[in-house]
């Protein structure tokens, strides 16, 4: 059975030849065999190829493996600089660019030596170009795709992102309070029906959900409430398990201070949150005034992408995600910190509501993940004239 990305992780040379003899390094749609990587220009524009078809529907390259020996065999190639050379051809090469993982396999005989293997996650963002041209994998090998597929392809794209707010927006009309934000974050690449099922079923769920929240959090960005990183309750829903906090009297009832994560058998994580918007009395003579919470929003959103690594790292799914932020009752509210700064004049929110999707790597949900609260809500916070950053 030839071998499928994200199912196989080689970490040894016997993991390599185990595979060869068993008869699973062969070239498939998922997978490329490289001998070594030519130098210079024509060896970059070769991985370029490489990485922008596997973007489409993922996979992995070997390069130290010689597939004209039956079985293939090693062939250990010089490592210094070759995973850099790769990571770089990525992000300047192909466009949008295209983040690869890479890892390398020393040879027993030499550590200077040997295979290097680049996972490439299926991207969000594809189709991606690469010397003026769309690529895709056919059966074994690279191939141009047609402007049709690239069309179809891109149509498709804007669907999936407009289907994605509408659940989003789904949510929050189910719940229906006033100054709601409701923000999912949507696996796009995972070959399991309901990844996240064995947290559900798992009798010690709730230390499970316990440890993703601890690891979800960063204690300056949490400083407002209701920050679900001091969430002491642990719910089940229709749709999975979840965090909360605030529930007093059942699900979004009583209190005005109530949040929670879900995390659905699904894969989707789905928060809801109080107190996006919310009423302010700069003293207390004053007419209370709408203002956004920006803490709130953008402190949310971040424990959000943190807690979506953590489920995809430890759950073995999802290496490209879907983040969606809608916020309702924005209309002529105004930043929060304008107020408590002295600037109560400032220019307030012109429309009626605020949505944005983001789409994101796992390695910049690992690596970056305030990269991916910036996509949300910089647009957000450009409108309320505000200048609020995580840890304010």
């Amino acid at each position: 059975m030839p071998i499928h990305p994200g199912r196989w992780a080689p970490a040894t040379e016997q993991d390599l030849r185990e595979a060869a003899a068993n008869g699973l390094l062969e070239e498939t749609h998922y997978l490329d065999l490289k001998r070594e990587l030519k130098p210079g220009p024509s060896g970059n524009k070769e991985i370029a190829k490489d990485i922008a078809a596997f973007a489409l529907d993922g996979g992995t390259i070997l390069i130290g493996i010689d597939e004209d020996t039956t079985p293939p065999s090693l062939y250990p190639v010089p490592l210094d600089g070759l995973a850099e050379r790769i990571e770089q051809v990525g992000l300047t090469r192909v466009d949008e660019p295209v983040q690869v993982r890479c890892r390398s396999i020393p040879s027993a005989d030499d550590a200077t030596l040997g295979s290097l293997v680049v996972e490439v996650a299926a991207s969000a963002r594809a189709p991606h170009m690469t010397d003026g041209r769309f690529y895709g994998r056919g059966d074994k090998t690279n191939r141009p795709l047609h402007t049709a597929e690239v069309e179809r392809l891109l149509t498709s794209r804007r669907a999936n992102r407009a289907d994605a707010l509408a659940r989003a927006w789904e949510i929050h009309d189910d719940i229906s309070r006033t100054g709601l934000m409701v923000a999912t974050a949507e696996p796009l690449t995972t070959t399991q029906d309901n990844p996240l099922e064995a947290l559900s079923a798992d009798d010690d769920w709730i230390n499970q959900l316990n440890a993703i929240r601890t690891s979800s959090t960063v204690r300056e960005h949490q400083n407002f409430a209701p920050n679900l990183s001091e969430a002491i309750a642990f719910q089940r829903r229709a749709s999975g398990v979840a965090l909360t906090r605030g529930m007093y009297s059942g699900r979004f009832l009583g209190g005005s201070d109530a949040a929670e994560l879900v995390f659905e058998e699904s894969g989707r994580l789905a928060l809801a949150s109080d107190r996006a918007v919310t009423t302010f009395k700069p003293r207390p003579s004053d007419e209370a005034i709408a203002v956004m919470l920006e803490a709130v929003i953008l402190g949310q959103v971040d424990f959000l992408v943190r807690a979506a690594a953590q489920v995809a790292t430890r759950y073995h799914f999802g290496a490209s995600w879907r983040f969606c932020l809608v916020v309702a009752d924005t209309h002529d509210a105004i930043a929060y910190t304008s107020v408590t700064h002295g600037f109560s004049d400032g220019p307030p929110y012109t429309s009626n509501a605020y949505e944005r999707v983001a789409d994101a790597s796992l390695a910049d949900m690992t690596d970056a993940p305030t990269t991916i609260v910036d996509k949300l809500t910089a647009p957000l916070l450009r409108g309320l004239a505000s200048r609020f950053t995580l840890g304010q």
